[in-house]
């Protein structure tokens, strides 16, 4: 397993780009201001066989839905007036040029668009409470040294500046709960497990970068209100095993473990997705080969529950802040996102309402 050196930590915090991209050349202030009152909504992504991808806003219900644009994996900021979405494959012909992430306004102010897709698929991950800052992976698309050329980079939306806070292959990123804009993240320098990977938490300019893990196993990082919740791998002859564990946010060693169920030798386990405002509830995803399966999880009690309609796995996408809704996906793990419905369910289970009867990808701030 991979152990970095306090020098190399020591350069990766020194490793801070800014970069003021805007392709189309408009101004970061097109954008909102922070602070602006919480708007409940809900992005998601529709396409066809014919058609293509394109991101839409709409009420946390569904209603009043309207078309932002063209991307996918579309990311709603906490205060519902921004939608970061991945550009990527929204580029007519066979090869990938313009701008990789685009920001949308809710009120309709023009696009503000960020990095290349020259230099790679640039992938929003997850918003600051506050809405100000948008973490984001970059992956390379060279086939040599891919994982050296990708990075975490944090796009501050006021200022319109891009940093980068670590190079490497990007296994989660999760903005504190405390509203103190502080990230964790997973990371590790090789495409494979072979190579390690860890858990660091550093600030949003990349500055007190701050690694919270050593044993080269910990990975996929959600920072709730009391604790970091984040995978510990098992490593197995076919694939590596996931349970759910909790850290503390100032590191040492693991508070605990949360989940212990069964993974059969083509899964992986639990992923954590995102915590309930008391940190007491959290949605997981089940991984493995062709599956991806919501779970319930209760961190009080440990138990870990499949979220099923009709019999049917569905997959995870959002948690209220009560943790008493969240929001699925049926369908969605094969054919176009047009095919799948999202939905709410109650946590501790029951019947599914349907609020989008053709799209997946959902985003919400409920």
């Amino acid at each position: 397993m991979l152990r970095l050196s306090a020098a190399f930590t020591t350069l990766l915090a020194a490793i801070v780009v800014f970069l003021s991209l805007s392709a189309n050349g408009i101004a970061a202030e097109n954008l909102p201001s922070p602070g602006e009152p919480k708007q409940p909504r809900l992005a998601y992504l529709t396409e066809s066989a014919t058609s293509t991808l394109r991101v839409w806003l709409a009420s946390a219900n569904g209603s009043e839905a309207k078309l932002l644009g063209p991307g996918q994996q579309p990311l709603l900021a906490p205060d519902g007036q921004l939608v970061a979405a991945s550009l990527f494959g929204t580029t007519p012909g066979p090869d990938e040029h313009g701008p990789a992430i685009g920001l949308y306004a809710a009120s309709g102010a023009p696009v503000v668009d960020y990095l290349k897709l020259e230099e790679g698929i640039a992938t929003p991950l997850a918003w600051s409470q506050d809405s100000t800052y948008l973490a984001v992976y970059v992956q390379s698309t060279r086939t040599a040294g891919a994982a050296a050329a990708s990075s975490l980079d944090v796009i501050d939306t006021q200022t319109g500046t891009v940093t980068t806070i670590a190079k490497g292959a990007l296994y989660g990123v999760s903005f504190a709960h405390d509203g103190s804009d502080r990230l964790a993240f997973g990371l590790s320098h090789s495409q494979s497990f072979a190579g390690g990977v860890n858990l660091y938490t550093s600030e949003p300019t990349g500055a007190g970068l701050h690694r919270l893990t050593s044993d080269g196993r910990s990975l996929n990082p959600v920072w709730g209100p009391r604790y970091i919740a984040y995978d510990r791998e098992r490593s197995r002859r076919l694939s590596p095993e996931y349970q759910i564990w909790l850290a503390a946010p100032s590191g040492g060693a693991p508070v605990r473990r949360v989940t212990h169920i069964p993974v059969n030798s083509l899964a992986q386990g639990l992923v954590p997705l995102a915590f309930s405002a008391d940190g007491d509830r959290l949605l997981a995803q089940f991984e493995g080969q062709d599956q991806g399966d919501a779970y319930a999880v209760n961190l009080v009690t440990g138990r870990a529950r499949a979220i099923t309609v009709h019999g049917r796995t569905v997959l995870g996408a959002g948690i209220s802040a009560s943790g008493g809704t969240l929001l699925i996906e049926e369908n969605a793990l094969f054919g176009p996102p047009s095919g799948a419905r999202i939905a709410t369910i109650p946590f501790a289970g029951g019947r599914s309402h349907v609020i989008v009867a053709h799209g997946s990808q959902g985003s919400w701030n409920r």
